[in-house]
């Protein structure tokens, strides 16, 4: 009868410790996804992958050059803010966004690296920065609410979920 009693009380405690996760709460589904930019011509492309577990990522590129960012984010009323995490090692960093910058300031690229006086070298040496970057959804595309001033005209960036379809054009 004692064997079967501990039996018992062992058994209880086995399943009495095991509990069931229940699935979290997605803030916005809407947002979560892969994002594809729609107005960048060829031959660059860029991939927002906005992530359920309250992160993102960004790659781009063009030719023989690479951009990345990854960071949080979080959800204002229909916005999401994406704000970028601290990169690590030697990268050249830029402001993600639109930005116009007159041909004399040499001040743009001589203050974007992450360590001052470091060298960054190789095809993945920039680092996008999203710093509380704002984006809405309208239909089906994810728009960059511009905050800075844009002197480029009426150049914005937008992510579509479906991938541009890219034809090399021949002669």
């Amino acid at each position: 009868m004692k064997n079967l009693l501990f039996f018992i009380f062992i058994f209880l405690i086995l399943f009495s410790s095991c509990k069931k996760e229940l699935p979290q709460k997605i803030e916005n589904p809407k947002f979560v996804r892969t994002w594809y930019d729609t107005v960048q011509g060829m031959p660059f492309r860029a991939k927002l992958i906005i992530k359920a577990n309250k992160t993102f990522e960004y790659l781009s590129g063009a030719c023989d050059s690479r951009s990345k960012s990854n960071g949080i984010w979080n959800i204002q009323n229909d916005t999401i803010i994406l704000k970028s995490l601290k990169p690590k090692g030697c990268l050249f960093q830029n402001r993600f966004g639109v930005y116009c910058i007159p041909k004399n300031d040499k001040s743009f690229f001589e203050n974007n690296k992450t360590i001052k006086d470091c060298e960054p070298n190789g095809a993945e040496s920039n680092y996008e920065i999203f710093e509380n970057e704002k984006f809405i959804i309208e239909n089906d595309t994810l728009i960059h609410i511009n905050q800075a001033k844009n002197e480029c005209g009426e150049i914005r960036v937008a992510f579509s979920t479906k991938e541009k379809i890219r034809r090399s054009v021949r002669k």
